[in-house]
């Protein structure tokens, strides 16, 4: 006989409630993650919706699981923002969170409809059994209410069901029905991630600087989210801007991918010490990891080492750049510091307000130049973060393809292209042997479907002036 014991722990009307609530979710407010590149039934739902415990924490991750598959980020991610939390941009965070706050909306319905099941179900029963034409007017009034939650906090959710979902169902009557959840693609390419390294796996900045070290000035440059579009005649425009007229200046260009796991503080690790030490030992000290793991950078140490950010030191902890006369960086240059020394803020950026880089490119770095060490000067730009500022009459001229899809795509073609152009002249004022390094730290913190128009590599561009 049936064992009745097995059947009540199970709950099976409990079951059955939480998979078609959570996957309904699903569909109705995470239709643009990943997860739904092939059917609408979750395959893990099937598991977790069993017991209490697993389902509200498998919701609780994959609500966060959905802002990183936004981004293509991984969960080690998390570990960098739970280890500078206090240092974060809040006005960015924010931002964030309401720009795709169908991921918490996703989260708060599940936990409503969780934690309300008994009286839904009781009144779904009442209803069904007595008022059937109540119960069909309670079903539409409650997708018209989600529907114009939806349509007027985040827009695009609407469209995205019509255009994507309802696809998506059509798909799914050919047979392709179960899906994985986002927390499960997330894992997958986290780990995928961590054994395959680096496409670019040949990439190594001790062996691109091996033949440079005797050189006179070097000058690192980390662009903040360069755009490297896939469109060749816009990649074309803003390489030409940058390498166009240089005089006596060989160019060399590598290709190199870009941490998916630290972002921006990943750029800089690798530029100190590639593959070697730990992230946590890079964020905790930054003298003791370059030390500790022997890094290549440390052959720069007898020189005169600066570092320039236009923006704040406490962002990720910068500040531990220099900690005494015995720092590997001599020299420190932030926001704070360079307003002292009377350069502006540009308002550019909507919530990374720094000082203006094409002052400290065309005066700051030609003073930092002179005298007779020989120095390491590396400067980490801010103006690209995401979002950008928009100038509607520069959004207004950019007509073409991918430019016209987004006004954010315009203002970062057109805000590179000056930064370019600023830097080449700054190149050509270059003495004999001096080399300027250029590079991004990472594609523009933009959604995988907006992403999928730039490039998922970094170039690198060494311009070594020649006697």
């Amino acid at each position: 006989m049936f064992n009745t014991k097995i059947y009540s722990l199970l709950d099976f009307k409990k079951y059955i409630y939480l998979i078609l609530t959570t996957n309904f979710l699903s569909i109705l407010l995470l239709n643009d993650t990943t997860s739904f590149n092939l059917g609408l039934l979750s395959i893990q739902s099937l598991i977790y919706c069993i017991n209490t415990y697993l389902f509200l924490f498998f919701i609780i991750f994959e609500s966060i699981s959905a802002y990183l598959d936004f981004y293509g980020l991984t969960f080690n991610f998390l570990y960098l923002v739970i280890n500078n939390f206090e240092n974060l941009n809040l006005k960015f965070n924010i931002f964030i969170f309401l720009t795709n706050l169908n991921y918490f909306l996703f989260l708060f319905l599940n936990l409503f409809f969780f934690y309300n099941r008994n009286k839904i179900l009781k009144i779904l029963k009442l209803i069904i059994t007595k008022k059937k034409r109540i119960f069909s007017i309670t079903i539409i009034s409650l997708l018209i209410v989600i529907y114009l939650i939806s349509k007027i906090n985040f827009p695009n959710t609407l469209e995205n069901f019509n255009n994507k979902t309802l696809n998506k169902i059509i798909f799914t009557s050919e047979g392709n029905i179960l899906r994985n959840d986002n927390w499960y693609n997330v894992l997958i390419n986290t780990s995928n991630y961590s054994h395959e390294k680096k496409f670019f796996s040949d990439f190594n900045f001790e062996k691109k600087f091996e033949n440079f070290k005797d050189l006179n000035n070097i000058y690192i440059v980390i662009n903040e989210s360069y755009p490297n579009f896939k469109n060749k005649k816009i990649k074309d425009e803003l390489y030409s801007v940058l390498k166009s007229n240089l005089k006596n200046v060989d160019i060399k260009e590598f290709k190199k991918n870009w941490s998916k796991d630290y972002s921006t503080t990943g750029a800089e690790k690798e530029l100190f010490c590639d593959e070697k030490g730990t992230w946590k030992e890079f964020n905790n000290d930054l003298n003791n990891f370059l030390i500790k793991n022997d890094c290549w950078i440390n052959t720069f140490f007898d020189r005169q080492n600066i570092f320039i950010h236009s923006f704040n030191k406490e962002t990720f902890n910068r500040s531990r750049y220099y900690t005494g006369d015995m720092s590997f960086f001599n020299e420190v240059y932030f926001k704070k510091d360079l307003l002292e020394l009377g350069y502006s803020i540009c308002d550019k950026n909507m919530y990374y307000k720094g000082i203006c880089e094409n002052e400290l490119i065309n005066s700051f770095l030609p003073k930092l130049s002179k005298g007779d060490n020989k120095k390491l000067i590396i400067f980490l730009t801010v103006e690209n973060h995401i979002p950008v500022k928009i100038d509607n009459k520069i959004n207004l001229a950019c007509k073409n393809f991918p430019l016209n899809l987004n006004t954010q795509f315009c203002q970062l073609y057109k805000n590179q292209l000056k930064f370019n152009f600023e830097l080449n002249n700054f190149i050509n004022q270059l003495d004999d042997n001096d080399l300027l390094v250029f590079f991004s730290d990472t594609p523009p913190l933009l959604s995988i479907r907006d992403r999928i128009h730039f490039e998922d590599y970094i170039d690198v561009f060494f311009f070594k002036k020649e006697e």
